[in-house]
C-alpha cells in the first residue's frame, strides 16, 4: 500500500506496548518506518525490527530538550521529502503532543480516537461514536499524509520475526525559543 510511519515511544530502550500494537497493524498496510526521540534508538532497534520496522528515524540525544517540538519539526521536514502514506500515533501524552505539533508543521488534519485502520481505496480510520454503539469511517482526501491517533489496545502486538531496524539520524531544524526549554525532572 505504501510507507507507514509509526511514532515509537521508548524508555531506556524498552519499547512501549502501544508502539508494538501500532507496528502490528502498520506492517499489514505497507513498509514500516518508525520515528523516535531520544538516545536509546540502538537499544530499541532489535525489538522494533522484530515487530516489523525496517528503519528508525531518530533525533538522537536531545540533551533534556523537549521531545515534542524537536521530533515534530524533524519529522515534518523528512515527511516533506519522502511523503509517507500515513503517520500513526498512539493516544498517549507523548503521541498527542507530537501529533498536534506535526499537524501544524505540515498543515495536515488529524483523525483521533481510531480503533481500526482499513485499506479501502486509501487508508480509512474507524472510530466509535455514541458510546461505541456506532462506528464512523473517516478518510483523508488531501495531498498530505494522514495523521491518525489510535487508541491503546486496538491491535494485538505480535512479533514479525524481523531483524534489527536500520537507524537514521534526523536533522532537527531551528526550534527558536522552544528549543531552549529543558526538562529538569521526570516523575
Amino acid at each position: 500500500m505504501g510507507n507507514i510511519w509509526v511514532h515509537a515511544e521508548t524508555t531506556d530502550g524498552i519499547v512501549s506496548s502501544i508502539t508494538l500494537e501500532l507496528l502490528a497493524k502498520a506492517r499489514e498496510l505497507g513498509e514500516v518506518t518508525v520515528f523516535h526521540a531520544g538516545a536509546d534508538a540502538e537499544q530499541a532497534a532489535g525489538e522494533l525490527g522484530e515487530h516489523g520496522a525496517t528503519r528508525i528515524l531518530t533525533t538522537g540525544d536531545l540533551d533534556n530538550g523537549l521531545p515534542g517540538p524537536a521530533l515534530a519539526a524533524a519529522v515534518a521536514a523528512k515527511a516533506t521529502e519522502e511523503s509517507p502514506l500515513a503517520i500513526l500515533f498512539g493516544t498517549t501524552y507523548g503521541g498527542r503532543d507530537v501529533a498536534g505539533r506535526l499537524s501544524v508543521k505540515m498543515d495536515a488534519p488529524v483523525i483521533t480516537n481510531i480503533v481500526d485502520l482499513l485499506d479501502s481505496d486509501g487508508l480509512t480510520g474507524v472510530e466509535p461514536v455514541f458510546g461505541g454503539t456506532t462506528n464512523v469511517k473517516t478518510k483523508f482526501t488531501g495531498e498530505t499524509p494522514g495523521i491518525f491517533l489510535i487508541r491503546p489496545k486496538s491491535f494485538t502486538a505480535e512479533s514479525a520475526g524481523g531483524s534489527a531496524a536500520a537507524i537514521e539520524t534526523l536533522t532537527i531544524p531551528d526550534l527558536g525559543a522552544t528549543g531552549s526549554a529543558r526538562v529538569t525532572n521526570r516523575l
